[in-house]
């Protein structure tokens, strides 16, 4: 596929090119939009020709049948991608990931427990928590001059009677790290001397780079199946997030009945027809899309290294190991909050994701998603350069 090619999602109702209005208040075309997580390329042809040919059959009425065959592809695909087994029945279809911690929080809590999130991390993390009437309760991430790693002992200090969940990323939206197998290790050895169930968000899981592997969480301790929950989804692998489907591994017997519970008790029933078929379609046939749309978001990622040490060497960028997002530090600058966004947004016309979101942490920042052309990134690196100077 050419990655390079110019690709318009205006007018399909995509939230980062046709929300603007909603969510910024923005009008006319001079806007660049690099914010939310998904990309500015189709998805494989195999998803679109699996849609097709399911609309193409005429009826849409209610979905079954499909769980045999189903799981089998989905196992398959992570056997294959991240050598890990598990029995087919350990997969629960869920609708979105977010949906799915939420529910998990309800199902595996109660009000007034406290859930723990390591910040800056994706912000439904936290709201997650505080709407369902839960307290949050925050481990924030060392940063490092080399990127960041885990606070352990930020979070043994923090962990009482009362902690009943941690909410992990993996790889980590924002801050692209893909944890190693000791970081991991010692992060459920921690939760699991504490009860603490590790609820593991893995939607990047496939979105890797050259010297670095994600680990499954469920392969990081035999014992790691009894007191993990792995949330994975075909989404941001190829870019389907409003078919809203996602696949919940909970090997714990236990556990998957009480969740499977909460989806009958909310009314949630059998996945949307279409994003059955497209999900088959993804995981079953278009491994080798992946594999060219990695050389191409690695190449992305370098490019936005190469040109800020270049042009904007006061902006701190390091390198993500995963997740084709950017996390761009202006701290340098001495601009923050408010004043950031007003100079990215509304100077240079460049839609990126407040830093703040994402935690205190990250109020010096801006995130920025490199999953589009390469000409659209060094525009908006180019109109940043220009608003500083």
């Amino acid at each position: 596929m050419d990655f390079d090619a110019p690709y318009s999602r205006k007018g399909s109702y995509s939230v980062k090119h046709d929300g603007l209005v909603e969510k910024f208040g923005l009008t006319g075309e001079d806007w660049l939009p690099l914010w939310v997580a998904d990309m500015d390329f189709p998805s494989p042809q195999v998803v679109k020709d699996a849609i097709i040919k399911r609309a193409e059959q005429g009826a849409y009425g209610y979905v079954g049948g499909y769980q045999s065959q189903y799981k089998g592809i989905v196992s398959a695909w992570f056997d294959g991608r991240q050598d890990l087994q598990v029995e087919k029945k350990a997969f629960l279809v869920n609708d979105t990931i977010v949906a799915g911690i939420n529910r998990m929080i309800r199902t595996f809590s109660q009000k007034g427990d406290k859930v723990i999130i390591q910040t800056p991390v994706y912000p439904p993390f936290h709201s997650a928590v505080l709407n369902n009437d839960r307290e949050l309760v925050c481990n924030p991430l060392k940063k490092t001059a080399t990127g960041y790693e885990m606070d352990y002992d930020d979070l043994i200090a923090k962990i009482d009677g009362k902690c009943k969940l941690l909410i992990f990323c993996s790889p980590h939206n924002p801050v692209g790290r893909v944890w190693r197998l000791d970081e991991l290790e010692k992060l459920w050895e921690i939760c699991s001397r504490h009860n603490i169930l590790i609820i593991s968000d893995e939607a990047h899981a496939d979105i890797v780079y050259s010297g670095h592997k994600h680990i499954n969480f469920l392969n990081v301790a035999s014992q790691a199946k009894e007191s993990v929950i792995v949330c994975t989804s075909p989404h941001k692998t190829f870019n389907m997030a409003g078919l809203q489907i996602s696949n919940l591994i909970i090997p714990n017997e236990h556990l998957r009945h009480a969740y499977a519970k909460m989806l009958t008790r909310e009314g949630y029933a059998e996945p949307n027809i279409f994003a059955l078929v497209a999900c088959m379609a993804a995981y079953g046939k278009a491994a080798s899309w992946l594999d060219e749309l990695l050389v191409y978001l690695e190449a992305n990622r370098d490019f936005i290294a190469q040109y800020l040490a270049r042009e904007i060497p006061q902006i701190g960028y390091h390198k993500p190991e995963g997740t084709f997002l950017a996390w761009l530090d202006f701290s340098a600058l001495r601009l923050a909050g408010e004043k950031l966004q007003e100079l990215v947004l509304r100077q240079a016309k460049v839609v990126l994701n407040a830093g703040a979101m994402f935690g205190v942490e990250g109020n010096t920042f801006m995130r920025l998603n490199f999953a589009c052309p390469r000409a659209q990134i060094e525009k908006a690196l180019e109109r940043i350069k220009k608003a500083l100077s």
